[in-house]
């Protein structure tokens, strides 16, 4: 990009920023104002950002990575990475309780697939929850899901539009936290992601979220969908276990206290195994 496109679409960004408080760039007259930019210069950043990682240590931290992954950790990840590279699509759900190292699953599988030159888009349900990812976002963020969600909604992303790229592109979505948000989170984006899908040649109808490959992860422990004043029933139909799109879900479970381990004794181990149970 030439120094004036830099210039151009560093306005764009600040005008974006004076936007939110109800402020332009029109409010400081001694300030330039931004001028359109090709579209193509946009989407050719927002990939660039998504790639702006070194292969070499990405490569190297995900061979030490995986020279230390339990069993269940490297089945998951062979399976997930597979799949990403068969282009047959997949939708997993990796099920673990706290401590059993699905960030470090996440983490791992991010950092091959990265190594590769390739997209992962990686979210979570919660703000939270997204501080522990790199290049953080929620998936209400990402994808443009409605706070309200209903049976009906839609993720508010038009096929050809700018914020289609990059699901577009990317190899693999990783979505964490998935219990804490209703099961039409993921309807509404299984329909987005067909309609983006349907000029790629990975496209299926027959498979969900438009042939991507999709991971999800969480606790169904821990804290489920929040409905005010919704019964027992209320919330487990709102569950993704309740959704139409689990029949296509391959459950991949993580039960090793990756925390407890470390440092610990054999007969330790069996207590804390025991006390579990």
């Amino acid at each position: 990009m030439s120094d004036d496109e830099i210039k151009q679409l560093c306005l764009m960004d600040i005008d974006k920023i004076l936007h939110s408080y109800g402020k332009t760039l029109k409010d400081y007259p001694p300030m330039p104002l931004a001028t359109e930019v090709d579209s193509s210069l946009l989407t050719e950043r927002v990939i660039r950002e998504e790639l702006n990682f070194n292969k070499n240590d990405l490569k190297k931290n995900a061979s030490d990575m995986l020279a230390i992954a339990t069993p269940e950790q490297r089945y998951a990840f062979d399976k997930i990475v597979t799949a990403v590279y068969c282009d047959e699509g997949g939708f997993f759900f990796v099920y673990g309780h706290g401590d059993t190292g699905k960030i470090f699953l996440w983490n791992l599988m991010s950092a091959e697939i990265r190594s590769r030159g390739d997209i992962v888009l990686y979210v979570a349900s919660s703000g939270i929850a997204s501080l522990l990812l790199p290049n953080r976002r929620t998936a209400h963020s990402r994808f443009k899901i409605l706070l309200n969600i209903t049976e009906d909604s839609v993720c508010n992303i038009k096929p050809d539009s700018l914020q289609a790229m990059l699901p577009l592109k990317a190899k693999l979505i990783i979505w964490d936290e998935t219990p804490m948000v209703s099961r039409y989170c993921y309807e509404a984006l299984d329909k987005c992601l067909g309609d983006i899908m349907r000029c790629s040649p990975t496209y299926s109808k027959d498979l969900p979220i438009g042939g991507k490959v999709v991971v999800l992860g969480g606790d169904f422990r821990q804290i489920l969908y929040v409905i005010p004043r919704g019964s027992r029933q209320d919330i487990v139909h709102s569950t993704l276990n309740s959704s139409y799109l689990w029949k296509f879900c391959q459950v991949l479970k993580l039960t090793k206290n990756m925390r407890l381990s470390v440092g610990t004794t054999a007969s330790d181990q069996d207590e804390t195994e025991q006390f579990g149970e």
